[in-house]
């Protein structure tokens, strides 16, 4: 399909690469040199800081947060360099040392929060709050810090912050969203998240020592993990165990839970190095009572708005747990253009507030209808720009983040876009005998017929036996035990050749009634795959013959083609001239050679996917000479399908006196070699169902997914 010449609508998502800080177990330095280089990023707030262990492992509900968090690469903070390869290579993720994050890897794609537009603080003139100078852990954690040099690009970027001169700053500065870390999440969204995360959520307080490590790394990863933007914030305060001294707070705090009464209770209290009972008399310095609800409880109100929650504020003693929806990050906007052969431009406003027309960095996702056809593979998406990688089954580019974006894409046909494919795991792939034949064959009608009941019946009845289809007749005649002598199959080819090609009424096609077999033979014929004709009958050389509607003869008197004399056209009692039927010469080979399935298979793929190339049999050549075939092969919605087809489902049997010769070991190695995303196993007769067990056993090993067609799901 070329999508030239047509209006498409491609979707543009302008986000932040993010990273992962891996640090050394226990490692309280690296865990703050991670925080402060956080806090000069776009998107910070939102990137994971992940401890290695001693034997170079890393803990489970940390991997599980790599996976859901949907980073785009590894920064090494003070994590053995062995260790955190290994890591890298196992994730199969980019891994860049910390010194060098803005100078090259994944992780350099990001901005400057400087580089947005920052929303002012509530005063205005006193800015957005820090960790003191050498503050305890905790406060770095819950407001940000930064080294000497990086508060000089705040500075310059007009961005006023101010270090925190008592503790209770810090928590009344995430109370307001005035911590400088915060400023990190600005034009920040999730794009997508599965399953969406709930609203208005109950406040998780987490209390810790100054120096609780575990209590700090749990709180950065629990926040960094909770819905940003679309889904509402979850409140989420990381405060010290002792705040008694606090004045202020008890009103601020209580400002802050006055919210829509969807849940209870108000306040779920967690640490993990505080006990039950200092949790009790942190809540109760705080003004909260303790909730008579032994769990969260979440209520919904429609048609009405809801009451908001009022003293006394309830808590709930607790563990919060991993946040545990996966997540992709990035504003959006829809961009509608005509695709054009050679460039395609998108232009656009951004979707993320810049200060300047050019600013810091970002990733560039463009996806959309012309983009979700191409095959997912890195030669595909050099086509589309040369800077250009697959990410999230999308285009990524990176770009500097602009007030006005123009965008030039390439968009390559799905006939280019399979040759690069095969040119990138094939030393070349002609079509096959079979696929040169139904090349020829490949017209849409014709697939759309293919799919109809009773027409592959029908072409069946009407193929002439050739030579091998006499010797398996003959084969069966004799019996399994006397196999054909060289002498038989030269007989079976000599006189199979010079078959006369087979032609039928609809009252002897041998296949349904007379009136299905006439509306068949009737579809062949609108397809130009039939042709009508009468029979002649002659009484002088006993030949009975078909004369097609277009020869002249058929106009005049009756002649037999054989010997010219005067013959009767073939009349029954009750209809009068009977009308036969006859395939087009190239059909009927065809189906001899087992064409007509793979034209079937072929159809089927094409009314399940919505953009398809396919072709009906291709030779396969490896670069180490190993040399394969497929049935059918090519494109389907942006996957590479193979696959083989049979006439009899029994074929897919296993063959365990020849195993080399097993159908699906071969076809899956040819699978493997191309890095298929489907294997088709069709047939138009029943498939066995151990065959198909077996089938799906081998491809959930090899990571492809198969598609099982038979004969009913090879119709419309």
């Amino acid at each position: 399909m070329n999508f030239a010449g047509q209006s498409a609508l491609f979707k543009v998502t302008v986000r932040p690469a993010r990273a992962a800080y891996l640090i050394a177990e226990g490692s309280r330095d690296g865990f703050r040199l991670a925080v402060q280089e956080a806090t000069s990023r776009w998107g910070g707030q939102t990137e994971l800081v992940v401890p290695i262990q001693e034997n170079g492992t890393v803990a489970q509900d940390f991997l599980q947060a790599i996976e859901i968090s949907h980073i785009d690469g590894l920064v090494n903070v003070d994590a053995r360099d062995d260790h955190a390869r290994v890591l890298a290579g196992s994730l199969g993720m980019h891994l860049t040392p910390l010194e060098h994050i803005d100078e090259w890897g994944v992780t350099k794609f990001t901005s400057h929060p400087g580089d947005l537009v920052v929303p002012p603080t509530v005063d205005g003139s006193n800015g957005y709050v820090i960790a003191a100078e050498n503050a305890p852990l905790w406060q770095a954690v819950a407001a940000g810090d930064l080294r000497a040099e990086a508060e000089k690009g705040f500075h310059a970027a007009g961005i006023a912050f101010r270090r925190a001169r008592f503790d209770h700053e810090i928590g009344e500065s995430q109370v307001w969203g005035h911590t400088l870390l915060g400023t990190t999440t600005v034009s920040m969204i999730e794009e997508w998240a599965s399953p969406a995360p709930m609203d208005s959520p109950t406040t998780v307080v987490l209390i810790s020592g100054d120096d609780d490590f575990e209590g700090c790394l749990r709180f950065w990863n629990l926040r960094a993990l909770r819905s940003v933007g679309r889904h509402g914030d979850c409140p989420m305060y990381l405060l010290p165990v002792d705040i008694g001294h606090w004045t202020t707070w008890p009103r601020v705090f209580a400002g802050a839970l006055q919210r829509p009464d969807h849940f209870s209770p108000d306040v779920l209290i967690t640490s993990s190095s505080v006990e039950d009972e200092a949790k009790h008399a942190f809540a109760q310095s705080m003004g909260l009572e303790l909730s008579e609800d032994k769990q969260i409880q979440r209520k919904m109100s429609f048609g009405k708005q809801a009451a908001k929650r009022s003293a006394p504020f309830t808590y709930l003693p607790g563990f919060a747990t991993i946040v545990g929806f996966k997540r992709r990050y990035g504003e959006t906007e829809f961009v509608d253009v005509p695709v054009t052969g050679d460039k395609t431009a998108l232009r656009f406003t951004s979707p993320v507030p810049t200060k300047l027309a050019f600013g810091g960095l970002s990733l560039v996702s463009i996806g959309g209808e012309p983009i979700d056809a191409l095959p997912k593979r890195e030669t595909v998406a050099k086509l589309v720009a040369d800077n250009a990688e697959w990410h999230d089954e999308a285009i990524q580019i990176p770009d500097h983040v602009k007030h006005d974006w123009r965008i030039e894409l390439r968009i390559p046909t799905l006939t280019a876009a399979y040759e690069a494919v095969m040119g990138e795991v094939a030393v070349s792939h002609p079509l096959s005998d079979k696929g040169a034949i139904g090349m020829g064959l490949m017209d849409p009608a014709a697939l759309d017929a293919l799919g109809e009941p009773n027409v592959f019946e029908a072409i069946k009845q009407l193929t002439t036996p050739r030579g091998e289809e006499i010797a398996k007749k003959l084969q069966k005649l004799f019996g399994a035990d006397q196999p054909l002598t060289e002498d038989q199959r030269a007989f079976a080819e000599e006189f199979g050749g010079r078959s006369e090609r087979v032609f039928k009424s609809a009252e002897r096609l041998g296949y349904g009634s007379f009136e299905t077999a006439q509306v068949v033979l009737e579809r062949l014929a609108g397809i130009g795959w039939a042709e009508r004709g009468f029979q002649t009958a002659c009484v002088s050389c006993k030949i009975k013959s078909f004369v097609p509607f277009s020869q002249q003869t058929s106009r005049g008197v009756a002649r037999c083609p054989v010997c010219d004399a005067t013959a009767e056209y073939t009349r029954e009692p009750k209809r009068g001239l009977v009308v036969h039927h006859r395939l087009d010469a190239r059909v009927d080979f065809a189906n001899v050679q087992g064409v007509i399935p793979h034209l079937m298979v072929i159809g089927a793929l094409t009314r399940r996917y919505k953009h398809a190339l396919l072709k009906p049999g291709v030779d396969l050549f490896f670069a180490d000479g190993v040399q394969g075939e497929a049935d059918v092969l090519g494109i389907c919605d942006g996957k590479l399908v193979s696959g083989e087809v049979k006439t009899s489902g029994k074929s897919f049997n296993a063959n365990e006196a020849q195993p080399d010769r097993d159908q699906l070991v071969k076809d899956l190695m040819i699978a493997k070699r191309l890095r298929s995303d489907i294997y088709v196993m069709a047939a138009t007769s029943p498939i066995e169902q151990a065959a198909k067990d077996r089938a799906k056993t081998m491809c959930e090993e090899l990571g492809i997914e198969l598609l099982v067609l038979e004969r009913n799901d090879l119709l419309r």
